[in-house]
Formats: C-alpha cells, sequence, structure tokens
C-alpha cells in the first residue's frame, strides 16, 4: 500500500509493491530518471488533484516508461561520477536493482503527490526539479545530501523476495550511518548547553560568593 511519495511498480499478480519510499527533497535519483516532458505530465496530473486531498484517496501517480527512464538514469551516470562521487557505488547498485524488479507493465510508477505539498504551489514544486534536469543537461552541480531520504530514498515495505538491503553493500553502510547519525544527534538534543556568556556570569557569581564568604569568616574573627 502507498503511503507518501514513492517509487511503486505494478506487478505480475496485479499488485502494487513500493519499491522506495521518498519525502522532501525528492531523493537525487529520482530525479535521474525524469526529462522535462515527465515534469509537465506531472504538473497536469497534480493541476487536477485539490490540494488538500487525501493522499490515500487519489492517484497522483506518473508512469515512466521503464526502458527510457533507465537509459536516461545510466546517460547521466557520468555526472554523479563528477559531481557525487561519493554516491556513485550506491547508484550503480540503484539503478541496477530497478533493471531487475518486476515492473509486469514496464512501467515505473512515481508518486510525488505529498512532496509537492511541501511547496508554495504546484508551479513552485515543478520549477525546482526542471532546475535540477537543467543542472544534469548542462552539467552543473545541482545539490547534494549524502544520506538516503537524500540518495534513493527508503526501501519500501512490500512482500517481494528481492531486497535491495540485501544487494546493496553500500544501502547498508549508508543506513547504517544515518541511525548512528540519529542516536548521536539524539544525544547532543539531551545535553544542556549554557546559553553564550552564561560561563562568565557563573564564575563572577562564584568569585562573588567567595568573596562574601571570605568578609564573614573575617568579621567573626
Amino acid at each position: 500500500m502507498r503511503n507518501g511519495s514513492c517509487i511503486f511498480a505494478k506487478q505480475r499478480d496485479g499488485e502494487e509493491a513500493v519499491l522506495f519510499e521518498g519525502g522532501h527533497p525528492i531523493p537525487f535519483f529520482w530525479l535521474l530518471l525524469l526529462d522535462s516532458d515527465d515534469i509537465r505530465a506531472l504538473h497536469e496530473k497534480l493541476k487536477q488533484i485539490p490540494r488538500n486531498a487525501n493522499a490515500g484517496d487519489v492517484d497522483a501517480s506518473i508512469g515512466l516508461d521503464k526502458l527510457k527512464a533507465l537509459i536516461r538514469a545510466a546517460d547521466r551516470r557520468d555526472y554523479v561520477k563528477r559531481h557525487y562521487p561519493v554516491c556513485l557505488l550506491l547508484y550503480d547498485d540503484w539503478l541496477y536493482f530497478m533493471q531487475i524488479s518486476d515492473f509486469s507493465d514496464m512501467k515505473i510508477y512515481l508518486d510525488l503527490y505529498e512532496t509537492s505539498l511541501n511547496h508554495h504551489d504546484l508551479e513552485h514544486f515543478t520549477g525546482s526539479m526542471q532546475k535540477a534536469i537543467t543542472c544534469f543537461d548542462e552539467n552543473r552541480e545541482a545539490w547534494f545530501d549524502c544520506t538516503i531520504a537524500g540518495t534513493c530514498g527508503r526501501e519500501g515495505r512490500n512482500k517481494n523476495r528481492r531486497r535491495f538491503d540485501n544487494m546493496s553493500e553500500a544501502y547498508r553502510n549508508l543506513n547504517r550511518q544515518d541511525l548512528y547519525g540519529h542516536f548521536e544527534n539524539r544525544k547532543h538534543l539531551y545535553k544542556k548547553r549554557f546559553p553564550p556568556g552564561a560561563k562568565r556570569i557563573i564564575l563572577l557569581l562564584c568569585l562573588a560568593a567567595l568573596l562574601v564568604a571570605a568578609c564573614f569568616y573575617f568579621i567573626r574573627i
């Protein structure tokens, strides 16, 4: 079942299988599948859907021709290698996984409705996607976020035997980095931090207290 923005496949048994789940921003690798015509098709599809609609009640997905989309992404491999080499192993694994996954009708379905709601309006959303496509075409750096959410998206909950987590060591390593990073961030959140200048004030108060105590001691003597 779809829940939020995702890449999904229609399989031979008639079921939909969510392969990857994303959020905001759109995972970088997903954008590499697209061209300007796909973005226009997405814009037309989303234009028909109210922005306050329940995501589970609408079909906001567009279908990409699997062969064309994967060839387009493969052609952009040099772009990834040049600008984001740290992602290259993960990208190769992801692209291979997409190639061997079961898309019975040879279409890669992309549902980005929930992600679109994070933008001011639909034009801003599709315009930001077009800017990324232009960067790919002109071989200019777009952006970089070396996380699972920012690159390929998290592996979806489905019943498929073939799992990306099992076949991609790069994905497993990045997943561990994400988990440890979140753990470290949570630890830091619980640390009490003094505001700027607070340590100096505390030191002055301690010195003042010592001075008062010393005066009191000498008066008593």
